[in-house]
């Protein structure tokens, strides 16, 4: 039997890299998806989606980080049997929760696609119904290995289950929308229902494009699920749990119970801001549709295709909106979100054995690295986000053009969101999970009402719904730093932690912009975009040395990196 751990940093470091490696190819799956679907398509797979996501959240992400906790706490007083013992407890646990995360998902996928006035995403949401029971599967083992601070297995599980999703998703999208289209141009029919125009027709037929691609979500879960437990299968060949485990499994069902309801919820609230987003959004739209259609045709005149009517005028925006800048908002807090679940254990540890010293450490760590992450990646959506949008989706250029002022305040905001999410787990770590979920939940409740004050403004419309998630998550940011300090007793460093990171980022942006509108304004837009984005990251990490934001620790992962450490500290440019 062989089971590996890594260090904080050193797991911090592969699940970043695997997180990084997920969104990429998860950009290379929405982007040509985006392309196929445009806003309409993309609003029915993203419904689906964000129906999903806050019962993944219960089901899956709440509990892999409780099973991750107890299988820490319980190895540091047992040893291996006993997380093995937690192992065989949250197994039956998330495979009875998946079960019925499932069944609601397939009884009321019709009722949720009405409630959100999306009828045309009932078949995506039958179509990812059955990944809650894959990915509860995964997150049994996942917890496990993150719990025995072994990292590389859900690293290897989440690129192999991102693979599957790009080729299967891609390819069921496609071949389903060529299919159909062939249909129509052949006999002027969809699955036999008459249409007047391609541009009609393809509106029937994104129902069904967005649906396959769902389908490939939901078989990249069971190509997850299917790796990892393999993966424990083979590393914990020959050994068996003895005596009281079943005696046990009881008490540890109820004890994982007691730490994942909290936790779950808290995760719920955490992606609620994406489902509040597609509840309220699409009504709200409907209603400053209602109020003056014409207002907001005219401020987007020449950017709604003629086939899209005020009846999908709604669908046209929302999926613009959540097919091609949410993807970009979201990558920063991935990361940022790997590593906060490498801290947990770290964390636990420390304030379990009541190492103060080495807590405040991890913490600060953690929240400095989380910021040289997420800062310059917002500060370029903020200030190139035409020119991206533009690049990635050549296809849907009136849908880009649409959410360009959007992707720019959301720029702001992934930078908030990338530091709530390690601040969240420290705080579950440490055993505040319910003053998490509070403050989580009043954030959501601010992002709920100004969507409903600004989206449903006609001069508004879809421009207003970035202005909630920054209030929402600057709220969060704010009042869960100083419960940090105030409760948990943990002093940021906010000048090593935030300050630096916050001026070099600050001259990346500033770097980047100057260098797309002045310095290569002769060459290709393409160019000019990769050519800028080159200039301001070159700056950052220029910036980083000559401020000392960067420290001999984080260096602790790079091949040769003594040799590397000993000549930045001869040069004065690490801290």
């Amino acid at each position: 039997m062989k089971e590996k751990g890594q260090s904080f940093l050193e797991g911090a470091i592969v699940l970043t890299l695997s997180t990084i490696t997920v969104k990429v190819i998860g950009a290379l799956f929405k982007i040509p998806l985006a392309n196929i679907l445009g806003g309409v398509g993309m609003s029915y797979f993203v419904s689906a989606y964000d129906i999903f996501t806050p019962i993944y959240s219960v089901t899956v992400t709440g509990l892999g980080v409780a099973a991750s906790r107890l299988v820490s706490e319980t190895a540091a007083a047992r040893g291996r049997q006993g997380a093995r013992q937690v192992l065989r407890a949250s197994r039956r646990l998330f495979l009875a929760l998946g079960v019925l995360g499932m069944a609601l998902l397939l009884f009321f996928s019709s009722r949720f696609a009405r409630a959100i006035n999306n009828p045309g995403a009932t078949l995506a949401i039958y179509a990812i119904a059955p990944a809650v029971v894959f990915s509860c599967v995964s997150a049994t083992y996942r917890g496990y290995f993150q719990g025995m601070t072994n990292m590389i297995p859900t690293a290897k599980s989440q690129i192999l289950e991102s693979l599957t999703r790009l080729l299967a998703g891609t390819a069921f999208s496609y071949g389903t929308t060529m299919y159909l289209r062939r249909r129509y141009l052949d006999t002027g029919l969809v699955l036999g229902q008459p249409f007047s125009s391609l541009d009609e027709a393809n509106l029937f037929i994104f129902r069904f494009s967005a649906a396959a691609a769902i389908l490939g979500v939901t078989v990249s879960t069971l190509t997850g699920a299917v790796y990892i437990r393999g993966r424990y299968r083979r590393e914990t060949a020959g050994a068996a749990l003895r005596g009281e485990a079943e005696e046990r499994g009881r008490g540890l069902a109820l004890q994982l119970l007691r730490i994942a309801i909290p936790i779950s919820l808290s995760t719920l609230v955490v992606n609620l801001t994406s489902v509040i987003d597609l509840m309220s959004v699409m009504n709200c739209l409907k209603t400053a549709i209602a109020r003056d259609g014409g207002m907001i045709r005219l401020m987007y005149d020449g950017l709604i295709p003629a086939a899209v009517t005020n009846d999908v005028l709604p669908e046209y925006l929302y999926g613009s909106y959540s097919g091609l800048a949410f993807s970009l908002f979201n990558l920063a807090p991935a990361i940022t979100a790997a590593l906060g679940v490498s801290a947990l254990p770290a964390v636990t540890r420390a304030y379990t054995a009541g190492d103060h010293r080495r807590l405040e450490e991890t913490v600060n760590s953690v929240l400095r690295i989380a910021l040289l992450v997420a800062l310059p990646v917002g500060f370029g959506l903020a200030v190139l986000s035409g020119p991206i949008l533009r690049f990635l989706y050549p296809a849907r250029l009136m849908e880009a053009a649409i959410i360009t002022p959007v992707l720019r305040v959301m720029g702001v905001s992934t930078i908030l969101v990338a530091a709530t999410t390690p601040i969240n787990s420290v705080l579950q770590a440490t055993g505040h999970e319910r003053m998490t979920l509070c403050i989580m939940t009043v954030g959501a409740m601010l992002k709920l009402g100004t969507n409903f004050t600004l989206v449903s403004r006609p001069e508004l419309n879809i421009q207003g719904v970035p202005y909630g998630s920054l209030l929402c998550y600057g709220f969060i940011v704010l009042v869960s730093a100083a419960y940090l300090r105030g409760r948990v007793g943990v002093r940021l460093r906010l000048f090593q932690v935030a300050g630096k990171p916050l001026f070099c980022a600050a001259l990346c942006g500033g770097g980047a912009h100057s260098a797309y509108y002045l310095l290569f304004s002769s060459f290709s837009s393409s160019v000019r975009l990769l050519a800028s984005i080159a200039c301001g990251g070159l700056i950052y990490l220029a910036a980083l040395l000559l401020t000392g934001a960067i420290l001999k620790s984080d260096l602790e992962m790079l091949p040769n990196n003594e040799k590397i450490a000993k000549t930045l500290e001869k040069l004065g440019l690490i801290g």
